[in-house]
């Protein structure tokens, strides 16, 4: 009797654990194809984009009436921004942080502050016509690369992530395309999708920076301002990473030191599992980060996000206010800047993602932060009444307060910030604190994903 009571226990014991495991195996290919279709659209969408970015510059460079340059400056700008967000989305190792996102702001924002010149009755100079020149014959290249990816999606069925190295590559065999292609200088076909935008980022990396005045021509001073004081060792520098690594939720980590970096804010590159940190020469701090991990089924929400970004950064030792949430999915990306005595600095800003299926840390950009953080003197300002008065009678103030915001080059510039609606739709209008002057208007688009700025 006995016997078969524990015959038929485990029996449903063993059909309830493969109903179970049947279930997870169908949730994570449910996840799987919805992860795989996500990704599909945003290349999709990133090469359309890109595609109608370069026909802009080029129309653009024959137009020689005002009227037509500002309209296709003007497209040039929202392409811009539009391939920025789907490229955010596409699994490339340095998403959102990389050389291709960088070329897309610069030439938006380029593009910007042209179209405002032009509006103005300016005119626009022998270089800056070479500098968008420059910017298309850069395009090129690149647009060309992101369709042949497409195309061989389409036709060899191209992976997004580069597939383990089997036991023969691991041991050095197997490799005799990939040295050739090497030594002769020339670009060994990509693998996957990830593997061909890191090659396209590595490309880029190698041309010399863009030479322009506008709010993103450089995406660092030329000395940092915000990175502490004194030079630390290789060896240190494996310490800062180690201290990093755990308080992110690894343990034990023994990270592998892959490189120097360049530039102002260079020191040390390293790699631990899937995660790459820098760590500066300057100051040994970590100033960017990037878990390139398998993320599971999402299990938290957007408020479980925040508060978990909120405990991280403080953790790491940030004294900063969350100022803006994206919802890719898998995780969502954060930017968190300083406030002090309620003036929010916008310049100095971090931006971090939070995986949504444990909260971990996935990635962080500290460099704007390291590269303008420094002490400020707010200069005489008029009341906030005044300001308001210099607004629209019918524009309904929803926020205001005060905030540091980076103009052309790397001016900045203290304003009252108000948020409000204008016509059923949101803005943020910032005004000169000490002229009262209007500087910037930003229309707040709201999506389910979060709120976009243009």
């Amino acid at each position: 009797m006995h016997r078969k009571f524990w015959i038929g226990a485990l029996a449903v014991a063993l059909l309830i654990s493969l109903g179970w495991g049947y279930n997870e195996y169908r949730l994570a290919g449910e996840y799987r194809l919805a992860a795989e279709n996500n990704n599909h659209r945003a290349l999709t969408d990133f090469a359309s984009h890109l595609n109608q970015l370069e026909t802009d510059m080029a129309k653009g460079d024959v137009a020689s009436n005002p009227t037509q340059r500002i309209l296709y400056l003007s497209q040039i700008s929202s392409k811009s921004d539009a391939a920025l967000k789907d490229f955010a989305q596409i699994p490339s190792n340095q998403a959102g942080l990389s050389y291709v996102g960088e070329f897309l702001t610069q030439s938006g924002d380029f593009a910007r502050t042209l179209t405002q010149r032009i509006a103005g009755g300016g005119t626009i100079s022998a270089e800056e016509e070479k500098t968008l020149r420059d910017m298309h014959e850069r395009l090129l290249p690149v647009n060309q690369k992101v369709q042949d990816i497409m195309n061989r999606m389409d036709t060899e069925n191209l992976v997004w992530i580069d597939p383990k190295p089997s036991l023969r590559q691991r041991l050095g065999f197997s490799g005799t395309q990939i040295a050739e292609a090497a030594a002769d200088g020339s670009e060994a076909p990509s693998k996957s999708v990830r593997s061909g935008l890191d090659q396209l980022d590595a490309s880029l990396q190698k041309l010399p920076p863009f030479s322009y005045t506008g709010e993103f021509a450089t995406r660092v001073v030329s000395k940092p301002l915000g990175l502490p004081s004194g030079n630390v060792t290789r060896g240190q520098a494996q310490g800062v990473v180690r201290d990093f690594l755990n308080k992110v939720g690894y343990t034990n980590t023994t990270p592998e030191f892959v490189g120097d970096s360049q530039g102002p804010l260079g020191g040390y590159m390293w790699k631990y599992e899937n995660a790459d940190l820098e760590v500066s020469r300057q100051g040994g701090v970590v100033t960017y980060y990037r878990d390139q991990r398998s993320i599971d089924p999402r299990t938290m929400s957007i408020e479980d996000a925040t508060s978990r970004a909120k405990s991280i950064l403080k953790t790491l030792g940030w004294q900063l206010v969350l100022t803006s949430s994206e919802d890719y999915g898998s995780y969502v990306q954060f930017d968190a800047v300083v406030e002090e005595n309620g003036v929010r600095i916008y310049p100095d800003k971090v931006r971090l993602m939070i995986a949504l299926d444990n909260g971990h840390l996935i990635g962080l950009d500290a460099a704007p932060y390291y590269a303008f953080h420094h002490t400020r003197t707010f200069p005489a300002k008029i009341t906030l009444n005044q300001a308001v008065r210099k607004l629209r009678a019918n524009f309904k103030i929803l926020e205001s307060r005060l905030a540091v915001i980076a103009k052309t080059g790397n001016q900045e510039i203290y304003c009252y910030e108000f948020r409000g609606q204008y016509q059923g739709e949101e803005y943020l209008l910032y005004l000169n604190a000490s002229t009262g002057a209007e500087e910037k208007i930003q229309r707040i688009i709201k999506t389910p994903r979060g709120e976009y700025l243009q």
